[in-house]
């Protein structure tokens, strides 16, 4: 079988030939590999404009492909998602600072209701992250964040489609759709957890807003996305959904969302796949009891998050289909023999039966050695047939 044969037998919970062997390479692993400056795939250095936004970047995506295809496991695509052309917004991008191992860019989002700010510190050799946020003050600036959801008009789905082209029988591609969540606000509002959280119990009635405001056009957005056909998954979810925020506020402000996405891919035949690194345990059980949901994934392992593969296979195996989970720095740092070992207890404590995926809990660290990457191949072939 191919990667994308593969996946998508086990997916629909069929028996395939063996384990699909899919870790999460993502961003680091590929880009250490091209051999040049990270910020190469994020900017142009001459005036600091992203090449494609950070997640709908083409350079990104062919690099993961590629790298996919050396190590031989199955590649999950979400680096490029369709372009939403907004008429009510500009951006205006400048460098303000350049040395040697580092760029900072000032991006300047313009509204007819005003100017909004942020900055991206881009390092030679890892991924970028803000230092400053858009929304500076939540209750003053509230009114900008309808601004974060572009009219749904005018979208070009080219650069998903290409991406397929280029992906071919590699794995299968995915469009992000989160929900709402404490984790997506810390995307554009400044002040990192604490300041979030105080945000959610200061403002609650600017909460109900925005998650009913979320909903809506996530809602949309799904809609036009089934209509053009252009995937095979939809994303759901968020990085650090459950540890960013408590399983009450979970129920409170990102449950229906994922309700919806789920019982609407379901309908429609996409597959609908939950990533959540973190603490998921309690989500595993909500979204295996209230939802439509595919796949979860990456039910890391403590102390990152709060998953004992085994018992999540015997409770909810049935219901879900299990992607995970081998430790991204005391297993995949390590050596191919700790590799090894750990990869057969994933496979002996969640494959039975199919439905299950072997990956990584979240993303591989950027200097993993490439031999722990191939030895979860390995393992797959020898010890994953059916």
């Amino acid at each position: 079988m191919t990667p994308r044969e593969r996946w998508l037998k086990t997916v629909k919970r069929e028996i395939p030939d063996r384990v699909p062997c899919a870790p999460d390479i993502s961003i680091m692993v590929p880009l250490k590999m091209q051999k040049k400056p990270f910020w190469d795939f994020y900017i142009n250095t001459s005036d600091g404009s992203p090449i494609g936004g950070n997640y709908n970047n083409e350079k990104i995506s062919k690099a993961y492909i590629d790298a996919c295809n050396y190590f031989g496991v199955g590649a999950w695509v979400w680096h490029v998602k369709c372009n939403i052309e907004d008429n009510r917004v500009k951006y205006e991008y400048k460098i303000i600072e350049k040395k040697s191992d580092r760029i900072v860019t000032r991006t300047t989002m313009h509204t007819p209701e005003g100017d909004l700010w942020s900055e991206t510190l881009y390092l030679i050799d890892n991924p970028p992250f803000p230092i400053s946020k858009y929304i500076k003050n939540f209750k003053e600036d509230f009114r900008f964040i309808k601004y974060f959801y572009p009219p749904l008009e005018n979208i070009d789905f080219e650069p998903v489609i290409l991406s397929n082209e280029y992906m071919g029988e590699s794995g299968v591609n995915s469009i992000g759709i989160m929900t709402p969540s404490l984790s997506h606000l810390d995307f554009f509002v400044e002040g990192g957890l604490g300041k979030i959280g105080l945000i959610y119990y200061d403002y609650p009635e600017l909460i109900a807003q925005y998650k009913d405001m979320h909903e809506e056009w996530a809602i949309n957005y799904l809609k036009k996305i089934i209509d053009a056909k252009c995937c095979d998954e939809i994303e759901t979810g968020g990085s650090g959904l459950m540890t960013w925020q408590s399983p009450k506020i979970t129920r409170e402000l990102s449950l229906d969302g994922i309700k919806m996405i789920t019982r609407m891919c379901r309908e429609n035949n996409l597959i609908s796949h939950l990533h959540c690194c973190g603490f998921e345990k309690e989500l595993v059980k909500m979204c295996a009891e209230e939802t439509d949901l595919d796949i979860i994934e990456p039910l890391e392992i403590p102390p990152q998050g709060d998953c004992d593969l085994k018992e999540i296979k015997q409770k909810y195996g049935g219901k879900l289909v299990l992607k995970g989970n081998l430790h991204t720095s005391e297993v995949m740092l390590s050596d191919v023999k700790t590799v090894e070992k750990a990869a057969i207890k994933c496979i002996e404590d969640a494959a039975e039966n199919g439905g299950f995926i072997l990956s990584t809990g979240d993303q591989c660290g950027r200097d993993t050695p490439h031999e722990n990457i191939f030895k979860m191949v390995e393992v797959c072939e020898k010890y994953g047939r059916y």
